[in-house]
């Protein structure tokens, strides 16, 4: 999955930057660090876009993840779990002003002690930004389609909760993206299992499915037509709570 992170997530990671960039008041003398981070993608996007001084910390477990985040610039990989990393950060208590996670909560076993520990490592005033998907417009095949409800499900009021559970100020707001990938590229977005909702398929479910595509939904595309896609970000805003005056 990793080899092919960037390749399935391109244009949603570009929609998603534009989001970020426009709710995320990042400024150049700002640390931020990037929770659940995966290959670095949109941490290199907002070194560069927000002009940083310092790298972005990206936390991920997966080392082949990180070995792709190597790669890109402005990123500071840190292979450890959330849980892991947080549990540590007692000497570096309060050093970022900023910290993200995107479309990664939902993998929390335990969020609301993850959230917690981002609070605890924030500067006063910091700002901790979230993001997940509300809904996703796919062409799915039946067997995933009548997943989808239970996958999204109540992500809002959850994370909401979660967040203001974990002593942040909490502000919500929705964002619609929308891009293209061609009909061959939604195939292997398929057969990668690019969202969880898909790893409980076996190869042979994806390839059934892929097969109900062809001959139902898209049968009257070519595999280099493009297919549009539409997705419903759910942006939280979470700040923390302080007293002090900060320079932000």
């Amino acid at each position: 999955m990793a080899s092919n992170y960037d390749y399935f997530y391109k244009e949603a990671k570009e929609a998603q930057a534009s989001v970020l960039l426009k709710y995320f008041n990042v400024q150049p003398h700002h640390t931020v660090i990037d929770i659940g981070s995966g290959t670095g993608f949109l941490a290199e996007r907002l070194f560069k876009r927000s002009e940083l001084k310092t790298p972005v910390w990206c936390v991920d477990p997966s080392a082949a993840m990180q070995e792709e985040a190597k790669k890109k610039e402005g990123v500071f990989p840190v292979q450890k779990s959330a849980d892991e990393f947080l549990d540590e950060c007692v000497v570096i208590d309060r050093c970022f002003d900023r910290a993200m996670c995107v479309a990664t909560p939902h993998h929390f076993v335990d969020a609301v002690k993850i959230f917690r520990g981002v609070e605890s490592i924030l500067s006063p005033g910091g700002v901790f930004l979230v993001m997940e998907a509300g809904e996703f417009t796919f062409p799915w095949f039946t067997k995933v389609e009548n997943r989808m409800g239970a996958f999204f499900g109540e992500r809002k009021e959850i994370t909401s909760a979660f967040l203001r559970l974990a002593k942040f100020e909490v502000e919500v707001t929705e964002e619609n993206i929308d891009f293209s990938v061609t009909k061959s590229k939604s195939y292997d977005m398929l057969r990668g299992r690019f969202i969880s909702g898909l790893t409980e398929l076996t190869d042979e479910e994806i390839e059934e499915g892929i097969d109900e595509l062809q001959r139902v939904k898209l049968k009257d595309l070519k595999p280099q037509d493009d297919i549009s896609i539409s997705c419903t970000l759910l942006v939280f805003i979470a700040r923390k709570k302080s007293t002090l005056a900060v320079n932000v």
